[in-house]
C-alpha cells in the first residue's frame, strides 16, 4: 500500500489538489474488470503555513523552515508509509529538503513543474524573467497600498491557467491566496541534488511560469531522474487531473 502527501505551490492550498485527489481515491470499477486498477492507500493534501485554511495570519512573513517542518510533521502525524512525496511548483524546493530530513526516506519524490533554484539562490530566481519582473512590480504596489500580495487576475489567466476554459479559471481565481514573499525571497539551502530515493519530474509543456526547457534543466540535476511530460499549463491539477493522477499511480 502506498500513501501520498501532496504539497501545493505558492498562493494556493490543499484545495488545488481536489480533482487529482478524486482520481487517486476513486473506487474500483463495478462490475469488476480483469484489469485491477492501481489505487493509493491514503492521499493527504496539506495546507502549508499561511496558505489555504491556515491563511489567517501574515502569509508574507512565513519562513521557509516553517514550510519544510509542516511537511515533515504531517508525515509523522499521519503516520504515512511507503510515501510518495509530491511537490508542485515552488513546493518542489520544500519537499526536497523535507525528503532529506525524514527519518524514513520517501518511496519516491515527484516534482510537478518543480521550481528549484541553484544552491544559495533565492527561490524566486528560478521563475521565468517575466514572472520575476511581474513579482517585483506587484510586490512594490502591494507594499505601497499595505495590502497582502496576491497574484493579479491577468497573471492567473495568462501565466498560471493559460489554455484553460475561461469559466474554469473564473471558478479558481477566488481560491488563490496571498503569496509567501519571505519564502520566495529565501535562499535555497540545499547544496546538492542527491536524494535518498528515486525522483520523477513531471514536465508541463505549456507552462509559462517556468518554461519547458528550464524544467528539463532542473530535472537533469537529479541522478537517474525519470521525466514525464504532460501537455498542460502550470495549473495541471485543474486542467489535466486524470493524467497527473495516472502518473502518480504508477508508483502505487
Amino acid at each position: 500500500m502506498t500513501d501520498y502527501l501532496l504539497v501545493h505551490g505558492a498562493g494556493q492550498g490543499a484545495w488545488s489538489w481536489g480533482p487529482v485527489w478524486g482520481h487517486l481515491t476513486a473506487p474500483e470499477e463495478h462490475p469488476p474488470t480483469l484489469h485491477k486498477h492501481r489505487r493509493a492507500s491514503r492521499v493527504h493534501p496539506i495546507d502549508l503555513p499561511g496558505h489555504g485554511s491556515d491563511a489567517g495570519g501574515d502569509t508574507a512573513a512565513v519562513r521557509l523552515e516553517e514550510c519544510v517542518q509542516a511537511i515533515t510533521k504531517a508525515v509523522e502525524r499521519e503516520q504515512l508509509k511507503n510515501l510518495i512525496l509530491v511537490g508542485h511548483g515552488i513546493a518542489a524546493s520544500l519537499v526536497i529538503q523535507a525528503a532529506k530530513e525524514l527519518t524514513v526516506p520517501p518511496k519516491r519524490v515527484v516534482l510537478v513543474a518543480g521550481i528549484i533554484p541553484a544552491a544559495q539562490r533565492p527561490l524566486l530566481s528560478a521563475y521565468s524573467p517575466r514572472m520575476r519582473a511581474a513579482f517585483s512590480l506587484f510586490s512594490a504596489l502591494s507594499s505601497l497600498s499595505r495590502q497582502e500580495f496576491k497574484l493579479p487576475r491577468p497573471v492567473i489567466n495568462g501565466f498560471v491557467c493559460n489554455g484553460m476554459d475561461p469559466m474554469e479559471v473564473v471558478q479558481l481565481v477566488g481560491f488563490f491566496g496571498p503569496l509567501p514573499t519571505r519564502v520566495l525571497k529565501s535562499r535555497y539551502p540545499v547544496a546538492d541534488s542527491t536524494l535518498p530515493c528515486p525522483v520523477t519530474y513531471v514536465v508541463l509543456t505549456e507552462d509559462k511560469m517556468i518554461p519547458r526547457d528550464e524544467q528539463l534543466r532542473i530535472a537533469e540535476r537529479f541522478e537517474g531522474v525519470e521525466t514525464v511530460e504532460i501537455e498542460s499549463c502550470h495549473q495541471v491539477m485543474a486542467r489535466r487531473p486524470k493524467e497527473l493522477a495516472e502518473v502518480l499511480l504508477r508508483y502505487a
